[in-house]
Formats: structure tokens, sequence, C-alpha cells
């Protein structure tokens, strides 16, 4: 998927750096707001990294949105993670669920339509894998997110505080439910 007029595509799969610049994305951007540091920084790149290591399961997805430049040489170009978006159908251990996890987008980014290409490759995906569910895990001073999410379908299922990283917080958690078909106007036989 391109976004017209940014340079910035968005790719599926693993590619070297992935989960370094996912990581610095998430500490540039919650560091100043919430002062996580190490208890952040290493669970998230212990979960993530092994997250990469389950994508032979082809059920697991991450997905990156790259702005390419071009470099003083026309024939080389410059590549840049700008967001990323991970979904991971294994974490939460529960049948046909999925967990969307790392999704983030560059402060230089935001603006130019990249979380709502990540979240429409994401949702693209779960439709083609035909997951009953969908979770994740957010804070509620996440507005732009929460309108991409909400826009998508999910609703917020809980709303608690808690403590993250040593830091107090309001932990949202929303679903996506896969919409059930409906039935409405079929007799027995399956006719109208």
């Amino acid at each position: 998927m391109t976004i017209p007029e940014s340079g910035i595509t968005i790719e599926p799969g693993y590619r070297p750096g992935l989960l370094a610049r996912c990581l610095e994305m998430h500490i540039a951007y919650y560091h100043p707001y919430n002062s996580w540091g190490l208890a952040f920084e290493t669970s998230l790149a212990k979960s993530w990294a092994d997250l990469i290591q389950r994508l032979t399961n082809p059920r697991n997805q991450i997905f990156a949105a790259i702005q390419s430049s071009p470099s003083d040489n026309a024939a080389n170009f410059t590549q840049k993670i700008v967001g990323t978006i991970l979904i991971d159908a294994e974490h939460l251990q529960q049948p046909n669920t999925a967990q969307i996890r790392g999704f983030i987008v560059d402060e230089r980014a935001r603006g130019l339509g990249v979380g709502r290409s990540l979240m429409a490759s994401a949702m693209e995906f779960i439709e083609q894998q035909k997951f009953d569910k969908v979770t994740l895990f957010t804070s509620n001073t996440q507005e732009a997110s929460l309108y991409l999410y909400k826009k998508a379908g999910f609703v917020v299922v809980k709303d608690e505080q808690k403590i993250l990283w040593d830091v107090p917080m309001n932990e949202l958690q929303l679903d996506w439910t896969r919409p059930a078909v409906s039935t409405q106007g079929v007799d027995e036989k399956g006719a109208n």
C-alpha cells in the first residue's frame, strides 16, 4: 500500500532494524510524558522480539511504514521506518484471537495518513486470517489512536486504573469482534 504524495509505503514482514526502530519511536513518544524508561523498554523489547521470532506462524504479522527518499546517488534510496503495527495471534493464548501491539507513527510522519494506512493493512490481514476477535491495550490519553481504533470497529470493553511500568494510569482494553452473519429474513430452508 502506498500513501500518495508522501513517499511512504506500508510493507509486511520483518526487515532489519524493525524492532530497534519500533522501540525507539515508542521511547521517544512515551518517555517525555510518562517517564517510562528501563522497565518499559526491556519489557517491550522482550515481548516484541518474541513475536518477531514467531513470524513463521502465518497468523502473526508485522507492518512497517517505510519512507523512501533519494540520496545523492540517484540509483540509491534511503529508507526509514516511520511507523509500525504488530499482529500477534499467540500472545493472548485465546482461540482465533489476535492482539494488536506496537502501533506507533513517528512524529515527523503524523498527519500524513500513516496511522490510517497501517490500521487498514492490519485490519485487512485480520480479515484474511478470519480472526473472530482482536484485542488491544492503550491508555485513555491516546486520542488519535483511539479515533483510528474506533473507526476500525474496536470498542472499549475495560477501563481500569493500573500501575504500568511504575506509572499510575488508566489502561483501556479495546476489542474488535467479527460481525456476525445476519440470518434475519432467512427462513429455515435458506430462502428469503
